[in-house]
């Protein structure tokens, strides 16, 4: 049995190329924590929480407060016993998936194994087909960056929209400059009413743009628009903000309120959860879209490997690496035109720190 004998918690600050703006918020830069971990054995491990506070409704000081408590409450404890423990707890999301994910890490490089074996994934491919994400922008911005983002080779392009007529108008606009081959889908953050999504999807129909989803349309307590809205269309409709746990899934899914589900980390609380919730939406034969928040290469690289290892993850929006400037961080996934890459490492994550870049993103 090993034991956590040591952590270390970092505040991660890091650029964006350019602003992620969604009908929620607007980030110019990702704000997080890194989670180090050291077991007996001698071995670390790494984990990344994302500071989100619209989604998750925790700080980064909240955050690193809730690490370092547990942490002190439960060094030299049988790991088991100290997974179990943070398990236990339905809040700190945003905490838990770093730690989660740290110690997963850890583990898996004792016993010299990868992340996928460690969790007992299958991995067929190790090349995803990728989206990035569109903000909510004006028309000749959105024309701009959707031109950027097909010359770099992207088959998927994900684009926030806020309330109103104009927004679908945006969206229309692109149906002569979208190539048949490219999928777009459409994330409204719960911005749209019952009627401004039926409407949008009747002009989405009426022309040639390949829509391959909607996700979570309006609020998250309007269950039953969400089940009206996925019975009155072949467009997938996904639950996004309404599921942050197992017990959520099973409500969503049990009852149609929406025809797929997206799976986050910082939703969910970490690696373990996910893979949950993902074998009960497969026993129920509903796919899943695996998402992310603005994130960097640890917690991209566990999405990613969790997207690869879960058969009925159809739909990938881990498109963090299209929007950070630089990290501190050496391995992990590659972003290659459009597809995510996941190489092959001999135990853990394999992902490791840089001494030249960590002063200039990480701070204590």
């Amino acid at each position: 049995m090993s034991k956590i004998v040591g952590y270390q918690i970092g505040k991660l600050d890091i650029p964006l190329k350019r602003p992620f703006i969604t009908s929620i918020r607007t980030s110019q830069n990702l704000r997080g924590l890194l989670c180090r971990v050291e077991l007996d054995s001698g071995v670390f491990g790494l984990g990344e929480s994302a500071e989100n506070v619209k989604l998750t409704g925790e700080n980064r000081d909240e955050m690193y407060r809730f690490m370092k408590d547990f942490f002190d409450e439960h060094l030299n404890e049988e790991i088991e016993d100290t997974l179990l423990s943070l398990q236990g707890f339905t809040n700190h999301v945003a905490a838990r998936y770093g730690m989660e994910a740290a110690i997963l890490d850890a583990l898996a490089k004792m016993d010299g194994m990868e992340i996928s074996d460690e969790l007992s994934l299958s991995l067929p491919t190790r090349r995803l087909e990728n989206d990035t994400t569109v903000s909510v922008l004006d028309s000749k911005q959105t024309i701009l960056e959707t031109k950027r983002i097909l010359k770099k080779g992207y088959h998927h392009i994900k684009y926030k929209v806020v309330a109103g007529k104009d927004e679908v108008e945006r969206i229309i606009q692109l149906e002569n400059l979208i190539p048949d081959d490219v999928a777009i889908r459409i994330d409204p953050n719960q911005s749209w009413t019952y009627q401004e999504t039926l409407d949008a999807i009747k002009e989405f129909d009426k022309s040639t743009l390949q829509i391959e989803f909607i996700e979570q349309p309006v609020k998250v307590l309007m269950y039953d628009a969400m089940k009206k809205i996925s019975l009155k269309t072949t467009i997938p409709i996904i639950a996004d903000e309404s599921i942050f746990s197992l017990e959520n899934a099973k409500r969503v899914i049990t009852y149609g309120y929406g025809t797929a589900i997206n799976i986050k980390l910082i939703k969910c609380g970490g690696p373990l959860e996910a893979i949950e919730i993902a074998t009960f939406a497969q026993r129920h034969g509903v796919d899943c879209l695996f998402g992310c928040t603005t994130e960097a290469n640890v917690a991209l690289t566990m999405a990613a490997y969790l997207s690869a290892g879960l058969s009925n993850v159809k739909y990938i929006d881990l498109d963090g690496l299209d929007y950070i400037a630089d990290s501190p961080f050496t391995g992990g996934i590659t972003d290659d035109h459009g597809q995510i890459v996941i190489p092959k490492q001999k135990s853990g994550l394999g992902i490791g720190l840089s001494e030249l870049k960590m002063n200039n993103y990480i701070s204590d």
